[in-house]
């Protein structure tokens, strides 16, 4: 039995089909790219220290720290949520970092 030519209409359907779905296949590997830039970045020490943060738990916050520069970083709202809290809250963070009990 012979097999049937594709048309030309299917060719070029065929084709088209074939050139959306790798251009599509570019650009998830575009975005999974970026996605992976982003989290490189996120979790690197703003200071250029070649070291990724560590986060660490102070009370019932995430803080982020540097192992090799000592550098701390907390998130929009956090800094401001522990300055709310009494004095000796703000003195026991800042000897939670100094590496003083607190």
């Amino acid at each position: 039995m012979a097999t049937k030519k594709p048309s030309s209409s299917e060719g070029e359907y065929i084709a088209r089909d074939e050139a959306k779905r790798r251009s599509l296949d570019a650009i998830r590997r575009r975005q999974d790219e970026a996605a992976r830039a982003r989290e490189a970045r996120r979790r690197a020490c703003p200071e250029g220290c070649e070291s990724r943060l560590e986060e660490e738990a102070f009370r019932d916050i995430l803080i982020d720290r540097c192992p090799t520069c000592g550098g701390v970083w907390v998130h929009p709202g956090e800094l401001e949520k522990i300055s709310r809290d009494d004095a000796g809250t703000v003195r026991a963070f800042v000897h939670f970092f100094q590496g003083k009990s607190g």
